[in-house]
């Protein structure tokens, strides 16, 4: 028999960009979700539940708030929060680095622990984090993102391994460019760029270039959930056909070709 019970999602960092295109996707297509941020942005009233991810008292009763409109069901949780900073490592502050790990991995930790203790005990759910093509191609001059969401991808694989008997699945969305307002208020620090001989501002103008001409966060939104649909989600997925094809040459590019192309690009 078809189960007709409305299934119920969290998304985090879902009060505008990727994390509301996704929202308003699932809401047109039945879901009942929950979004998780820490101002209210785009989100209904009704649909919002204010949570910083960086803390872990926010985080579990953020969740415990949100399953309260379920009465405890945990179909999908999409780990979307995110920001990011750009800048030379050697100049980039302790607060800047520490507030990017914080949020990008230690943020996505606390919501992810959360999300398994309640879909092991419901037998089964679906994690979806969001990542980047910066977690395999890193990108210079944003070595903290980049390692943030490497970081990301490795925790929602070894996630995967552990939660497989319960019937939870997780998935790394690798994304590229996409034009939302994460662009602007990436955190940027040009220090040192008379230094660097003008190569910082320079290489992050190229990649703020290509994200205001991405693709639509409703794309991602699309994806998303293509992926909630079927049964057996893929570890990885890249979304953007361009994107799909610097994921073949990924994997057939020695490293240090990959490496010597990045330096070409945004070096």
């Amino acid at each position: 028999m078809k189960d007709t019970t409305v299934k119920f999602a969290v998304i985090t960092g879902a009060s505008k960009g990727i994390g509301f295109s996704v929202f308003r996707e699932l809401t047109k297509r039945g879901w009942q979700v929950a979004g998780l941020s820490r101002t209210q942005g785009n989100l209904p009233r009704e649909n919002w539940i204010q949570c910083d991810v960086t803390e872990s008292e926010s985080v579990r009763n953020a969740l415990r708030e949100a399953l309260k409109k379920s009465e405890g069901r945990l179909d999908a949780l999409i780990l979307n929060a995110g920001m990011g900073i750009a800048g030379a490592l050697e100049f980039t502050s302790e607060e800047d680095y520490r507030r990017q790990i914080e949020v990008n991995l230690t943020g996505t930790a606390y919501c992810a622990r959360e999300g398994a203790a309640v879909m092991r005990r419901n037998g089964g759910g679906k994690m979806i984090f969001i990542s980047s093509l910066a977690a395999i191609f890193p990108l210079p001059f944003q070595s903290f993102y980049s390692a943030g969401k490497a970081a990301v991808n490795a925790l929602s694989d070894a996630l995967g391994i552990e939660l497989k008997p319960f019937g939870i699945r997780t998935c790394t969305v690798m994304l590229n460019d996409v034009r939302t307002e994460f662009t602007d208020n990436r955190i940027k620090n040009f220090e040192g760029d008379d230094i660097y001989m003008g190569r910082i501002e320079e290489s992050v103008a190229k990649m703020e270039e290509s994200e205001r001409k991405g693709m639509h966060p409703e794309k991602v939104a699309s994806a998303v959930c293509s992926l909630l649909r079927r049964k057996h989600m893929p570890s990885h997925k890249i979304v953007g056909a361009g994107n799909q094809i610097l994921g073949i040459l990924y994997r057939v590019l020695p490293a240090d070709a990959m490496l010597w192309i990045l330096g070409k690009i945004y070096g």
